[in-house]
C-alpha cells in the first residue's frame, strides 16, 4: 500500500478543524483578554431519542397579585399599552401571547369586597432586603378578575385562589367571582373576555410552607404534613368545582410547592401518594403539577460574584433540585411546569438579576428546563422588582437608573424573545441539548458553552420519555456563551471570543443559515442590550433599529463573552 501526506487530501476545512482540536491543548487556564478558544459542535443527524417536545408558553410570566392592575390597566377596557406591545413583541415570535399566572404570595392574602370596583391593596413598610414587599392584604372588587380581558386575545391565565386562610366560605367566594367573570353571567358583558382562557386554577400558593416550622418568623399551622395539605386541597377543590365550570377546558393546576424534597418532606411523590389526587372527579380535572424554583434567596449585604448566576454548571445544579419531582410528575401524567420561578427569590439580587446576566441566564435556564421535560417557566414579577422581566409602571427604582423613571423593560425580556424566536411559530417543535467539547481553555468549555438544537415536524411524545428518533436536520441551534464580561477599557477587542466549529453528521454544508445576536455591552450591564441589532429599550416597547442577520460562513462563527447566538438553518 502506497502512503500519502494526509494533509494533502484534506479539505481546508478539515485542515481548520484537525488544527482547531490541537489548539484547545494549548489554550489558557483562565480567561484572559482578547483570548479566543475553538471548539467543535457536533450534530446529530436526527433528532434524539430524548429530545422533548416545546411548548410556546414556555417563556411565561407568574405576576404578584397585588399588582395586577398596573400589570392589566387600571379599568376594565383601558389596558396597559406599553405591557401589550412587549407582549405583543413576544407573541409575533411563537405565534401564541405569553401564559400568565396571576397569585403568588398576596394570592394568600385575598379577600372578595364587592365595595371596590377593582379592589386595594394594603403593604407593609419598606426593608433593606424587601424594598417593595407584597400586600399584607388584598381587596377583591367586582372587576378584579374582569382585567383579564384586557389583555392580547389568545392570551391562557392560571388564577390563583386563597387556600392559607383555611376559610372555605372565601375560597369558594373567590370561585364564585372568578367562574362569573370568565363562565358566568358576567362574561357576556365583558367584550373581550371570551378572547382569553381560564385555562388553570391553583388552589393556595407554596402551601409546603403553611407550617409553622417553615418559615422562622411566619406564623403557621402546628400540624401541616403532606397528609394534611392533601386532603385539605382536595375537599377545597372539590367545592371549587361547584361554582365554576370544568366540563370545558379549565383545570386545576396543584402543588404550587415552594420548596424541594432537598429540605422539606413536601413534594410530587410525597403528596401524590398522601393522597392528593384520589377523589376521581378531582383527578379528572387536574391537569399540571407545579413548582417553584429560585437559585438562592437574596438578602441584604450578600455578595453575588458577577458571571455566578449564569455559570453553566450552577444552571444544571439548581434545575437538578427539581429532576425526581418531573419525573414523578410525568409518570403520574401531570404536566410539570415551574409555576414560579427567576433568579433571586426576595425579588432579585440587585447588580445581578437586573443586568444582562440575567438574559444571559435566563436562556440558558429556559432551554435547559425544557429539555428535562419542564412545560413552562413562570418567571415572577411584581412592581419594582429587581429580576422583573418588565416594569409595568413609571416611578419606581428597580437599580436599573432608568432615567427618565418610565415604563421599562428589564435585561431578562431579552432572554424571552430569544426563546420564543428559538421555539418558532410551528406549534410542534422539540428541543435537545447538545454536547459541547471538554477543553483544556476557561475550565473546560464544556463549562462555559451551552448548546441546543431545536428540530421541528410531527413526532411521537409521551410524559414519560420524551419523543420517538424523528427524520430530519436540526432547524436552530441556541449557543448560550457564559464567560462574563467585565472589560477595563470596554473595547470588544478585549473580549473572550469562542470560534465555534459545526459538524457531525447533521452538519450539511450545503444548507444556508443565517446568525442572530443577543448582544451585551458588558455583563453587568443594565442598558444597550440588543437582539440582532434591534434595542427594546423604547419609550413604547416597539423595536428601534433594523434586523441583523449575519450569513453562516462555512460553518463557522465567533460566540464573544456574555453573548447568545441563534443559528436558522433554510
Amino acid at each position: 500500500m502506497t502512503k500519502t501526506d494526509p494533509s494533502s487530501t484534506m479539505s481546508p476545512r478539515a485542515i481548520t478543524l484537525a488544527l482547531c482540536l490541537f489548539l484547545l491543548g494549548w489554550a489558557s487556564k483562565s480567561v484572559v483578554a482578547g483570548l479566543v478558544e475553538q471548539t467543535i459542535l457536533t450534530l446529530p443527524a436526527k433528532m434524539p431519542v430524548f429530545a422533548e417536545q416545546l411548548s410556546p408558553n414556555l417563556a411565561a410570566f407568574s405576576i404578584e397579585m397585588d399588582h395586577w392592575p398596573d400589570w392589566a390597566g387600571l379599568a376594565v377596557g383601558q389596558p396597559n399599552a406599553f405591557v401589550l406591545q412587549l407582549l405583543e413583541n413576544l407573541r409575533e415570535r411563537v405565534g401564541v401571547p405569553p401564559s400568565i399566572r396571576v397569585g403568588a404570595d398576596s394570592e394568600d392574602r385575598s379577600i372578595v369586597d364587592l365595595s371596590y370596583q377593582v379592589g386595594n391593596a394594603t403593604f407593609p413598610p419598606p426593608s433593606a432586603n424587601v424594598p417593595y414587599p407584597e400586600a399584607s392584604e388584598v381587596r377583591i372588587g367586582q372587576d378584579w378578575y374582569a382585567l383579564s380581558s384586557n389583555f392580547l386575545p389568545g392570551t391562557h391565565f392560571t388564577w390563583g385562589l386563597n387556600l392559607r386562610s383555611l376559610n372555605r366560605t372565601e375560597t369558594l367566594a373567590q370561585a364564585s367571582l372568578l367562574g362569573d367573570t370568565f363562565q358566568g353571567a358576567r362574561a357576556a358583558s365583558l367584550r373581550n373576555i371570551t378572547d382569553v382562557t381560564l385555562e388553570l386554577v391553583e388552589v393556595g400558593n407554596e402551601p409546603d410552607l403553611y407550617s409553622n416550622t417553615a418559615v422562622p418568623g411566619v406564623v403557621g399551622y402546628t400540624t401541616w404534613t403532606p397528609s394534611t395539605y392533601s386532603s385539605t386541597w382536595s375537599e377545597y377543590a372539590k367545592g371549587v368545582m361547584g361554582f365554576m365550570d370544568f366540563s370545558g377546558t379549565t383545570r386545576f393546576q396543584t402543588g404550587a410547592l415552594g420548596a424541594g424534597e432537598t429540605w422539606r418532606p413536601f413534594n410530587v411523590r410525597s403528596v401524590l401518594e398522601a393522597g392528593l389526587l384520589d377523589d376521581p372527579d378531582v383527578r379528572n380535572k387536574t391537569t399540571v403539577f407545579s413548582q417553584h424554583l429560585y437559585t438562592g434567596v437574596f438578602a441584604a449585604g450578600m455578595s453575588i460574584t458577577p458571571g455566578q448566576l449564569m455559570e453553566k454548571r450552577n444552571v444544571r445544579q439548581i434545575v437538578a433540585q427539581r429532576g425526581n419531582d418531573i419525573v414523578a410528575a410525568r409518570r403520574a401524567s401531570l404536566t410539570y411546569v415551574l409555576g414560579e420561578t427567576n433568579s433571586y427569590a426576595n425579588h432579585g439580587a440587585p447588580g445581578i438579576s437586573n443586568t444582562a446576566e440575567s438574559a444571559i441566564w435566563g436562556v440558558d435556564y429556559m432551554l435547559y428546563c425544557a429539555s428535562l421535560g419542564v412545560a413552562r417557566t413562570h418567571f415572577h414579577n411584581g412592581v419594582g422588582y429587581a429580576y422583573n422581566v418588565l416594569q409595568p409602571i413609571a416611578g419606581v427604582d428597580d437599580g436599573t437608573n432608568t432615567n427618565p423613571p418610565r415604563a421599562h423593560i428589564m435585561p431578562l425580556y431579552h432572554a424571552f424573545l430569544v426563546v420564543d424566536e428559538a421555539i418558532g411559530s410551528s406549534g410542534n417543535s422539540w428541543v435537545a441539548e447538545l454536547g459541547t467539547t471538554n477543553g483544556t481553555g476557561v475550565g473546560s468549555l464544556n463549562t462555559v458553552l451551552a448548546a441546543y438544537g431545536i428540530w421541528e415536524g410531527a413526532q411521537t411524545h409521551n410524559q414519560t420519555g420524551g419523543g420517538s428518533q424523528g427524520e430530519g436536520a436540526v432547524k436552530r441551534v441556541a449557543l448560550i456563551n457564559s464567560v462574563p464580561y467585565l472589560p477595563v477599557n470596554g473595547t470588544r477587542d478585549d473580549r473572550y471570543a469562542l470560534d465555534v466549529y459545526l459538524g457531525g453528521k447533521g452538519w450539511d454544508a450545503s444548507r444556508n443559515a443565517t446568525i442572530k445576536r443577543l448582544f451585551t455591552p458588558t455583563t453587568n450591564s443594565s442598558h444597550g442590550l440588543t437582539w440582532a441589532n434591534q434595542s427594546f429599550d423604547t419609550t413604547d416597547g416597539k423595536p428601534a433599529g433594523r434586523v441583523v442577520e449575519e450569513p453562516l460562513v462555512n460553518g463557522t462563527l465567533h460566540t464573544y463573552a456574555s453573548e447568545v447566538v441563534l443559528i436558522t438553518f433554510s
